[in-house]
């Protein structure tokens, strides 16, 4: 016997209208910062940081021999360079 799939909906739940709603309102939460006068977005200081930690993180594992073991390396270092900008983001912006 054949038995039929439901159909995708294409509406929006009541949760996620909400938090479609309050997307502009996170929006005016970035925090500038003056450098020679030029304004910096943190955010983006703080995905640089991020990212320097990521690659160092990566020197760090090949010297110690174990990215040979690792399974799915994108994963595992796309996960630490969010890891990183995050922490690096609570640690020194904290906003």
């Amino acid at each position: 016997m054949h038995t039929r799939r439901p159909i995708a909906s294409n509406r929006l739940s009541p949760t996620g209208a909400m938090l479609l709603c309050l997307l502009p309102c996170l929006a005016g939460c970035n925090p500038n910062l003056d450098v020679d006068g030029a304004l910096i977005p943190a955010w983006v200081i703080a995905g640089v940081l991020g990212i320097a930690a990521t690659i160092g993180s990566h020197a760090a594992l090949v010297r110690l021999g174990i990215d040979r073991h690792l399974v799915a390396r994108p994963a595992v270092y796309l996960s630490l360079g969010i890891t990183f900008i995050c922490v690096v983001w609570i640690a020194v912006f904290r906003y």
